[in-house]
């Protein structure tokens, strides 16, 4: 069975942790665009850097393709002009450009309209990293949620956003992949938890093979908890020694419960189906929480498939 992995484990872990603490940056969508970035210092929570009055100055294209955005790559702030940046950051050499195809939709149930689109970044190397970005509004401005990154040099067929949730369709890389020629098929979900884009589903198809995903039944999103639970669901291919990777957190501040989570199958690949009993980490009422059920690879440990439902401890 082949196995799913983006080739930059070590930048995404990187990144897991800066976006846990960095948080969000606010979107400088006006002013004059000069093109030039100064050297900045990513502070935990970063000030506004302009105000955007929403509706009445809603997203286009033009505004998004000329405002600063932090740099999912680099980590640091830079402006684009007329959807493209090409400087020295940093002391780093950075070339971005916004990706065809701007997804708006409303992401945080405010009635207003966000946006979402992949940005492609390259820092000297061969590499070439796309991004999943988003842009809400925020108390009466405009903000830019920590960027995501997909695969270096992945084939985006499609993002969109329906029903609150950020969609994206491409062509990304399995270990023996050439570059110029990615072959799994990913399907993934990124919901807005606070000030960040957190994934709540993915689903992978390698060439020649079914589709690895997980289905969760119960829980059900919303649904108020406390002690412990049962989390039931199916999977078309059972994971590898019929074992999941089961993570309760708070996107926000971070894990509350790592641990192992079995399913059962007649035989190795066969469908799975599962019925567990998790015990609730000790965690105040009223706090919101996310199980994870994940599918890791075992030649990277990197997120096969995946799906998730947000809980409310009562």
């Amino acid at each position: 069975m082949k196995q799913f992995s983006i080739r930059i484990t070590n930048l995404i872990t990187l990144l897991l942790g800066v976006c846990v603490l960095s948080g969000c940056v606010t979107v400088n969508m006006g002013g004059e665009n000069t093109g030039k970035v100064q050297t900045a210092v990513i502070a935990p929570t970063l000030p506004a850097l302009a105000t955007i009055q929403p509706p009445q100055h809603v997203l286009s294209e033009e505004r998004l393709q000329n405002a600063e955005y932090l740099s999912p790559l680099l980590q640091v702030p830079f402006t684009l002009v007329d959807g493209a940046f090409s400087g020295v950051v940093d002391s780093t050499e950075l070339n971005a450009v916004v990706q065809p195809g701007i997804a708006y939709g409303d992401l945080n149930n405010d009635g207003i309209e966000d946006a979402a689109f992949v940005l492609a970044e390259n820092s000297g190397g061969s590499g070439v990293f796309n991004s999943l970005l988003a842009v809400y509004s925020d108390a009466g401005q405009y903000t830019q949620a920590q960027g995501v990154i997909i695969d270096d040099r992945p084939v985006i067929d499609s993002v969109s956003i329906e029903d609150g949730v950020v969609k994206v369709q491409a062509l990304v890389h399995a270990p023996n992949d050439a570059m110029v020629n990615p072959t799994t098929r990913m399907s993934a979900e990124y919901s807005l938890w606070g000030s960040k884009l957190v994934q709540t589903r993915l689903s992978s198809t390698f060439a020649g093979g079914g589709e690895h995903a997980i289905y969760i039944d119960m829980p059900r999103d919303g649904e108020s908890v406390s002690g412990s639970l049962r989390v039931t669901g199916s999977m078309p291919i059972a994971p590898f020694e019929n074992n999941l990777s089961l993570l309760i957190s708070d996107p926000l501040s971070g894990q509350l419960l790592h641990e192992g989570f079995m399913v059962q199958a007649e035989d190795m690949g066969a469908p799975a189906t599962f019925d567990n009993t998790v015990v609730l980490p000790d965690v105040a009422a009223g706090k919101q929480i996310l199980l994870v059920l994940s599918e890791l690879s075992m030649a990277d440990g990197t997120p096969m498939a995946l799906d998730a439902v947000w809980l409310s401890v009562k």
